[in-house]
Parts: structure tokens; sequence; C-alpha cells
């Protein structure tokens, strides 16, 4: 439990001063000083009570040795903060006159348990009463302890056993489904790659075709021009012959015609 240093020596300052007065009883003072610690930085139910349970079964034993009064100056000399400053008040308010005093330690048992612990932490006497039977019913529980014992490990290996196969299960069922994903992924990104690979080998057909047609007209058109070309050749050729052949003609009449003017 931590509190200041200041804090701390006032407290040790005002236990010294308290306990002066009392050097009789100076092994319960190292005693309690020694065994029992600070109370009041954390004041709430589960720190109360545990430190009350402490307390309580160091100072038991001492009541056959040592006054009431001397045991109860000495354990609230381990007050400090909140608890302290509730004590110095309770303290005034007694020498006063306002609330009875406290002089033994089971009255400060009692009135701290009112104060610090809030009713919905109390127990009352049929709550007791029923924490007891529960005891009562525990004890025989307790005789077949091992029994019920051997039968809780074999239920929480078999739980055990159970629950990992199930997160094998659910683990298996996260891989297949991991598995499954992927492999409709490979299967649309292999799709996906087909169909391109298609469109790509289909155009790439189109664009084969469109020149096979281009080249087949280019050859059609040059065997078109180079057949015109022949059958005009050709009818020059007719033509220079069909001439050739006239101006023979025409020759041969001329040279019949000579001869037959000679002869006359």
């Amino acid at each position: 439990m931590s509190f200041s240093v200041s804090n701390r020596m006032h407290i040790d300052r005002h236990n010294s001063v308290h306990l002066g007065r009392h050097n009789g009883s100076h092994e319960l003072h190292q005693t309690i000083h020694s065994d029992i610690p600070f109370f009041g930085e954390d004041i709430g139910p589960i720190s109360f009570k545990d430190w009350m349970w402490d307390t309580e079964k160091l100072v038991q034993p001492m009541f056959s040795k040592y006054s009431h009064i001397d045991i109860l100056r000495h354990v609230t000399s381990r007050f400090v903060g909140r608890a302290f400053d509730w004590w110095q008040e309770r303290q005034y308010l007694a020498k006063k006159g306002r609330i009875s005093c406290i002089n033994t330690f089971y009255e400060l048992k009692t009135c701290m348990w009112k104060h610090f612990i809030p009713p919905s932490f109390r127990i009352t006497e049929a709550q007791q009463v029923r924490i007891e039977e529960f005891i009562d019913i525990g004890d025989a529980f307790i005789q077949n302890i091992d029994k019920f014992s051997r039968l809780e490990k074999d239920f929480k290996h078999n739980l055990d056993l159970l629950l990992n196969e199930q997160r094998k299960r659910e683990r298996y069922k996260r891989e297949h489904a991991k598995h499954q994903k992927l492999r409709e992924f490979e299967k649309k990104r292999e799709k996906e790659v087909f169909e391109k690979l298609c469109a790509k080998r289909e155009q790439e057909e189109k664009e084969i075709n469109k020149k096979k047609k281009r080249e087949e007209e280019e050859k059609a058109k040059e065997e078109s021009l180079r057949k015109a070309k022949e059958e005009n050749d050709r009818k020059e050729l007719e033509e220079r012959e069909k001439i050739k052949h006239e101006s023979n003609l025409a020759k041969q009449s001329q040279v019949v015609e000579l001869k037959c003017i000679s002869k006359e």
C-alpha cells in the first residue's frame, strides 16, 4: 500500500507520541508494527476485508497477554490517509459526547464494518444461516471431492478434446473457404486471360483475313491489268501485222503493175 513520504512521517510522528506513554507494551508495538500493514489509502470493501481479516488473525492471540485498550491503541496507529482522518473525527465526536466511545478491538471492527462496508456487501443473519447450511452441504461434498475432482478433470479433458476438435473443424472450414476463394479467383483470372487471348487471336485472324483479302484484291487487280495489257499488246500486234500484210500486198500489186507496164 503506497502513500507519500510526508504522510508516512506524519503518521510515524503521531504513532511515536501516541505510543510513547505505553512503554510496557513495547513487544505489542513491535509485533503490530512489523506484521499489520497500514490501512487508509485504499478503503474499498475488499481492501478493508483483507486488512481486517489479517489484523484480527494477528491480534486474537494477544488478548490473553495485553489489555483491549492497548491492542486498540496499537491497531489504530496503523491508520493512514482517509482511515486516519475518519478515526480522528470519530475520536473528536466521542470526546464531545455526540457518539459512543470505542474501547475494544471488536467494537472498532463493528464500527469500521458499518462505515467502510456498503449495505450491498453486508451479510444478514438469514444469509449467514444460509451460508452455514451451504457449508454443511459442502462438508458432505468434500467427502467425495476426489470423485468430483476426477469427474471434473475428465469433463475438462473431454471438453478440451471437443473444443480442439471444434477448433480444428473451424480452422479446416476457414482454410477450405480460403482455398475455395483462391481457386475461384484463379479460375476467374484464367477465364479472363483465356477470353483476352481468344479476343486477341480473333482480332489477329481478322487482321490476317483482311490482309489476305487485300492481297487477293491486289493480285486480281494486277492480273486484270496484266490481261488488259496483253490484250492491248495482242491487238496492237495484230494491227501491225495487218498493216504490214496490207503493205506487202500493196507492194506486190505495184510490182505486178510495173511488170505489166514494162511488157507493154
